[in-house]
């Protein structure tokens, strides 16, 4: 089978690509989009917010990758990459302390080897049409309290664009999305998730969607977009309309963060449709 690119497109909420924490990456043997989470710690690795940070050694080993490489071995080769940067920042003590501060990835990837796609985190798929979700439960506990604290905020008399400007809904969840950084990778919680961060992850776990014989086309998205359609100008469309009716994503789409004011969108956005030959 051979990759053939229809369509790519990848922007930052700030419009800025150098700052952008959802990184892609198209090879002769591998698309993928990386999206990196979003800063809790309000601290910089190495110069960079910690999911930029994660996002590029996601992208740096899977440029390097062996077509062959398999998920186990892929990951672990991630894992031992961003496991020697920590020891070198001298941050693994910190890290292990503070969960939250753990430079933080998902990805979703399709192997031409394997003819798979590999699903870490809530990115999105679209085989032919089909689509393929990995929701986690933690993402609507915490976009409802959002959502219900807003309510609120504009009951007390603020306004759309009060909040805008400064998502006190943001501020009340942040504690809790700091909480959830204690879950990453636990088999044993309720609400145990996986992502890539350096240490072990359940393969049980992760998501593998097998690629038809006769598929034609594939697209990969991360979840700064609500919505997936069979293009990008579709695609964009649904985003531009949502935003026009919800721009704090609270009520026709709940999420984390909404759309603050000068920035693209409510978050960093990949989306890219290829072929399969």
């Amino acid at each position: 089978m051979r990759i053939s690119m229809i369509e790519l497109l990848n922007e930052g909420k700030f419009g800025n690509p150098e700052v952008c924490e959802d990184l892609y990456v198209v090879t002769d043997d591998f698309v993928a989009v990386i999206d990196g989470a979003t800063n809790i710690s309000d601290r910089l690795i190495g110069g960079k917010a910690p999911g930029r940070f994660a996002a590029e050694v996601v992208q740096e080993t899977l440029l390097e990758a062996e077509a062959e490489v398999t998920l186990v071995e892929l990951i672990g080769q991630i894992n031992e990459s961003l496991q020697s940067k920590y020891e070198r920042l001298n941050l693994v003590r910190e890290i292990e302390q503070y969960a939250w501060m753990a430079p933080t990835a998902c990805l979703i990837c399709y192997s031409r080897y394997f003819e798979e796609v590999w699903q870490i985190g809530d990115s999105l798929c679209m085989i032919d049409g089909q689509l393929h979700t990995n929701e986690k439960p933690l993402d609507a506990i915490t976009a409802n309290a959002r959502s219900l604290y807003l309510e609120t905020e504009l009951k007390n008399g603020k306004t759309i664009e009060n909040l805008m400007d400064h998502d006190t809904g943001w501020d009340f969840i942040k504690p809790l999305i700091k909480q959830q950084y204690y879950l990453q990778n636990d088999t044993e919680n309720q609400y145990g998730f996986e992502v890539i961060n350096g240490f072990d992850i359940d393969f049980s776990r992760v998501k593998t969607i097998k690629v038809p014989e006769d598929a034609k086309t594939i697209i990969l998205a991360s979840d700064g977009y609500p919505i997936i359609k069979e293009s990008i100008e579709e695609t964009e469309a649904a985003l531009n309309e949502l935003l026009a009716i919800d721009p704090l994503c609270f009520r026709q789409f709940k999420s984390a963060k909404g759309l603050q004011k000068g920035n693209k969108s409510f978050d960093d956005r990949t989306y890219i449709k290829f072929q399969v030959r």
